[in-house]
């Protein structure tokens, strides 16, 4: 059983890392994030940050602004935390 007032914290799919461009990681979407939102590997590390979102809605891009060092593949998934608090989700801001 879960603590009470303490939110679960849940692994999200960004989407599939499409293009590296202008020192920036373009994300191929699959869920609409918040500016600002951190972005993780599958290892839970931290890659960067969201910065914009762009194309149609479709078939949408995140620009991702990396953390010095990331390495990435083509088609490599990525993700987002979001928190769930007495039955609503927040996105983490942490």
């Amino acid at each position: 059983m879960r603590a009470m007032g303490r939110p679960s914290r849940r692994l999200r799919r960004l989407g599939k890392a499409f293009a590296f461009a202008e020192g920036r990681l373009v994300v191929e979407g699959e869920l609409l994030p918040s500016l600002g939102d951190k972005v993780y590997d599958s290892g839970m590390r931290e890659v960067g940050v969201v910065l914009n979102v762009f194309g149609p809605v479709n078939r949408f891009f995140i620009e991702v602004e990396p953390r010095k060092g990331f390495r990435f593949e083509k088609g490599t998934p990525l993700y987002i935390i979001e928190e769930e608090s007495r039955g609503h989700t927040k996105r983490s801001r942490r």
